[in-house]
């Protein structure tokens, strides 16, 4: 039995990486989650947070947006709206994005706006991983 499987990361905007790794850590939406190889099959929603995996004793990082992940005994595919490895966030972006997203949140009633707070929220939570992960803090 190998100790490698599969994984995929894919947005709308295509596959965005595929792999053969010996682990993966995904942020799920009820706490972070590890799959080796034989994991027991599952389906999870993903939430905006870090996703690694590990490749040859590295650990390599992206940021995910919201989605799904899909856990195989072979395989496991993460479905998101949006992804980003740590080698195209420009960190002053990041902070600026924070930045900007928090002064936009701050107006929005959520209340009255539910929608708009909600994506809004969710958009400052991915610029926050992003901003995260460039720092070098674990998330």
């Amino acid at each position: 039995m190998s100790e490698k499987f599969t994984v995929e990361v894919v947005t709308p905007k295509g596959v965005l990486l595929q792999k053969e790794v010996e682990e993966v850590v995904a942020p799920g939406v009820l706490g972070e989650f590890g799959v080796l190889i034989g994991h027991t099959p599952m389906l999870t929603f993903i939430k905006p947070g870090v996703l690694s995996y590990l490749e040859n004793d590295r650990f390599t990082k992206f940021v995910v947006g919201t989605g799904f992940c899909e856990v195989l005994r072979d395989s496991v595919t993460v479905l998101v709206d949006e992804a980003y490895s740590a080698e195209e966030i420009d960190s002053a972006k990041a902070a600026q994005e924070v930045s900007d997203l928090e002064r936009d949140l701050e107006g929005i009633d959520s209340a009255t706006d539910p929608e708009q707070y909600e994506k809004t929220s969710t958009r400052l939570k991915v610029a926050r991983a992003k901003v995260v992960l460039k720092s070098g803090i674990s998330a």
